[in-house]
């Protein structure tokens, strides 16, 4: 009856898997991420006839001004002061939405200047740098500008996130060890060594994972100004990211807690395992919830926590087997029991990870350009080698196992690959989350001009048109056309009234251009995004009809690139291999069962 509850309890936890697999395959949806560099004023690689006053940077996402910093050199090398800078935004706007870092400039002679910035996302901390090149009076070479920003993770956050992978993985592995081990026939003392063995090495994992959390806090604390302790405290009671990381270190330590309790035998074990489920859940939810998703849907935000728990269940579970039990030469037929029990959940794990990996490229990677390109790509490609290893791995050790010859030292001969390769991978991992994913604007093809729009103002219906939509001088087309018949009176004067995404907001009047046409020539359109247009005809002994565009004003040219391979997005693609996936694991998953239960019932005695 154990037996059978074992059982029916493992194939519960691969069905969940295999179900949240399936569910946000088909419902995933875009997400957004580190704050990424769309446009400045001036322009990468453009020229100026006069020094600017100040320069524009337009980012994706909020940045902490605190942890901003700027460098201006002229083309000799010389550093020049720059003042401090400031964050243009509207009173509004959340931490998603664009942002404006406005810095203001010395007198600059003729010449050219690169400025390199970096800052800190507001939504999850995660460091973003960039430079740029202008010209004052002079030409710009085309090599200098125009680059992607793709700069190296820092090897502070690489080595505190994959202490928190490690961790949590070597926790996750060592209970469900211990939950396969009571499967197992085994009895007497040797059991109990093993599962003493276990819970030791759960607490020192859920320590290791405990220190890296604050180890990482203090390492993106150190970016701002101050001292890193009262910033590490600040980020955690004022950033988003302040309650995910409370909730994720008070898992870490409820399982420190849990593993201690449960190595005095305090603990049931339903109630342990019960605990334990609950514990890995929160935690893998606050990590998903700090890393490049944490503004995301519920369906991707689940696809990213999916991810983790399944990576943390393989490779924990391997590690710690190779680590916990075949190192003890007496606990190797235990090792041999315990992981033939662990063929359903390993597979439906590595499903699991790979159609949630699928997913989750299509929404961090832009295009193939990037994929190919950028050091998040190569990373990832990397990534995906090593897993595709130590799935060969683990198939070897599988049919080793399941075979009727071989001694049990035999059987584990690919686990010590298997083990090495799964750690890479949790260092993979922390440093592909340490890493500005490659899906800004610079990996996109380039944004084609939005046709004219439309809107009604009382009788009226009134059309606006801006080229060549790129941020600095524009021409904006007003068409007004009366519908009523006769017309009740002729349109005197046309005002355009501009709001900017930061909220500024300015009043000019349009130039008759023909019939029913108005021109307006301006330089205010300095900055990308989403520009509201009010447009406002004024007519005699009628009252001025107003009505109102929201017009995108497309990033710099210079931002978007040439494709090297393609431009075009991943997401279509990435969206049914993982569904394609998703359906082959739970054949594979269905045959693994089918066969399971015909060898049991061949080898029980028949009357």
């Amino acid at each position: 009856m154990s037996r059978t509850r074992t059982r029916l309890r493992l194939a519960v936890v691969a069905g969940f898997l295999l179900a949240g697999a399936g569910l946000a395959t088909l419902a995933a949806g875009p997400a957004s991420a580190h704050a990424e560099p769309a446009g400045s004023v001036p322009a990468d690689g453009s020229t100026v006839d006069r020094s600017p006053a100040t320069l524009d940077l337009r980012l994706t996402e909020q940045v902490e001004l605190a942890a901003t910093k700027v460098s201006l050199v002229d083309g000799s090398g010389r550093q020049l002061a720059t003042g401090t800078p400031q964050l243009i935004r509207a009173p509004t706007a959340a931490r998603e939405d664009p942002v404006t870092v406005r810095i203001p400039l010395p007198p600059l002679a003729a010449d050219t200047y690169r400025l390199a910035w970096s800052t800190v996302s507001s939504d999850d901390l995660h460091a973003t740098s960039g430079t740029l090149v202008f010209g004052v009076r002079r030409p710009v070479a085309p090599a200098t500008a125009g680059a992607p920003s793709d700069p190296l993770p820092g090897w502070g956050e690489v080595l505190g996130q994959a202490a928190i992978y490690l961790g949590l993985g070597g926790w996750m592995g060592s209970i469900l060890l211990l939950s396969l081990l009571r499967s197992t026939d085994a009895e007497g003392d040797l059991p109990a060594r093993a599962r003493s063995r276990l819970l030791r090495a759960g607490a020192v994992a859920a320590a290791i994972g405990f220190t890296g959390g604050v180890a990482l806090l203090l390492v993106r604390a150190a970016a701002f100004d101050g001292d890193p302790i009262r910033v590490a405290w600040r980020l955690v009671n004022d950033s988003s990211v302040g309650t995910p990381w409370l909730a994720r270190q008070g898992a870490g330590a409820g399982m420190i807690l849990l593993s201690a309790v449960a190595l005095r035998g305090k603990v049931p074990g339903r109630v342990l395992f019960s605990i334990a489920g609950a514990l890995a859940l929160v935690a893998a939810l606050s990590t998903a919830l700090q890393g490049h998703l944490s503004i995301s849907g519920p369906l991707l935000l689940s696809a990213d926590t999916l991810h983790i728990l399944a990576t943390m269940v393989w490779a924990g579970t391997v590690i710690s087997a190779g680590v916990v039990l075949l190192s003890a030469r007496d606990h190797r037929v235990l090792a041999r029991a315990v992981l033939r029990r662990f063929g359903l959940i390993a597979t439906s794990a590595l499903t699991v990870l790979v159609a949630t990996g699928l997913l989750l490229t299509g929404d961090r990677v832009a295009s193939l350009d990037a994929l190919l390109l950028s050091t998040y790509g190569r990373i990832l490609l990397l990534k995906v080698s090593v897993v595709a290893l130590a799935a060969l791995a683990g198939l070897v050790t599988t049919l080793r196992l399941h075979g009727r010859r071989g001694s049990p030292g035999r059987a584990f001969r690919a686990v010590p690959l298997e083990t090495v390769l799964l750690g890479l991978t949790l260092f993979l991992t922390a440093g592909l989350v340490s890493t500005q994913q490659a899906s800004g604007p610079q990996w996109r093809p380039a944004v084609t001009p939005a046709a004219s729009t439309s809107t009604s103002a009382d009788d009226l219906v009134e059309t606006v048109d801006v080229r060549p939509n790129l941020p600095g001088r524009n021409f904006v087309t007003v068409n007004v056309f009366d519908t009523r018949r006769p017309s009740p009176g002729p349109i005197r004067a046309v005002q355009v009234v501009l709001r900017g995404p930061d909220g500024t907001t300015v009043t000019r009047t349009a130039s008759p251009a023909g019939p029913n046409a108005y021109l307006l020539a301006t330089d205010d359109l300095k900055a990308s995004g989403p520009w509201e247009i009010t447009v406002t005809a004024a007519r005699p002994d009628l009252n001025p009809a107003s009505g109102t565009v929201v017009w995108d004003v497309s990033p710099s040219a210079s931002v978007a690139r040439q494709p090297t391979f393609s431009l075009a997005t991943l997401e279509p693609y990435t969206g049914w291999l993982a569904m394609a996936v998703a359906l082959c694991g739970g054949s594979a998953l269905a045959l693994l069962r089918r066969r399971t239960r015909r060898l049991r019932d061949l080898a029980r005695p028949r009357p």
